[in-house]
């Protein structure tokens, strides 16, 4: 789906069903099952739209920006939900879907451009797991940078368990991987920001929660 980056945020429907209100006795009509859809697809964004939009946000810089990313995203979901429903793991189809969206909007507004409040709110969050390592400004716009740079299995799994606080089975479905990997992706990732803010570790906070 191509963004339109000048639109204003957008309503989607789930999926319409197909065929008439006719249906046999004590089977949904056509437009039960629509409205089912509908319900589903909205508890279903907005369980996982809070994850959509961290990743968006912290990758892309800017509120309005990342808003019209997580629409587009759901605006593809919306086309093929009662697809979307037949796959094992859903939200890790949706996951799939942000950062391909992510991806192509960053390759086309690059270099990045950080609005002051998300750079606050993001380096706020990462603050637990660089406790007393952030000295200044100029530290935090290395490690802000340092994540931006982290290869994306471990990027991703940085912004959720940092940003949104999540648990590791919850990542492990979002990113459709076992949990052990989840592990070894923040371990690793842990690793690499520390490298880059030039100290041996970075404290470890439970992530193994």
């Amino acid at each position: 789906m191509t963004i339109d980056r000048g639109a204003p945020v957008r309503t989607h429907r789930g999926g319409e069903a197909v065929g008439t209100d006719a249906a046999w006795p004590g089977q949904p009509t056509a437009v039960e099952a629509g409205l089912r859809l509908d319900l589903t697809y909205a508890a279903f964004c907005e369980t996982h739209q809070p994850a959509w939009h961290a990743l968006a946000l912290t990758r892309i810089g800017s509120q309005g920006d990342a808003a019209l990313v997580v629409e587009a995203v759901k605006a593809d979901l919306a086309r093929c939900w009662p697809q979307v429903l037949r796959f094992e793991e859903p939200a890790a189809y949706a996951w799939r879907l942000v950062t391909r969206h992510v991806a192509d909007w960053v390759a086309a507004e690059e270099p990045v451009e950080v609005e002051a409040v998300t750079f606050a709110a993001v380096i706020g969050a990462f603050k637990q797991v660089a406790s007393g390592l952030l000295h200044s400004e100029a530290d935090e716009v290395r490690l802000y940078a340092a994540i931006l740079e982290l290869p994306d299995r471990q990027r991703d799994v940085v912004i959720l368990r940092y940003l949104l606080g999540l648990h590791s089975k919850v990542i492990a479905a979002y990113l459709g991987r076992p949990v052990a990997t989840v592990h070894s992706n923040l371990r690793h990732a842990r690793e690499r920001l520390a490298r880059r803010l030039g100290v041996r570790e970075l404290p470890d906070d439970g992530d193994g929660l």
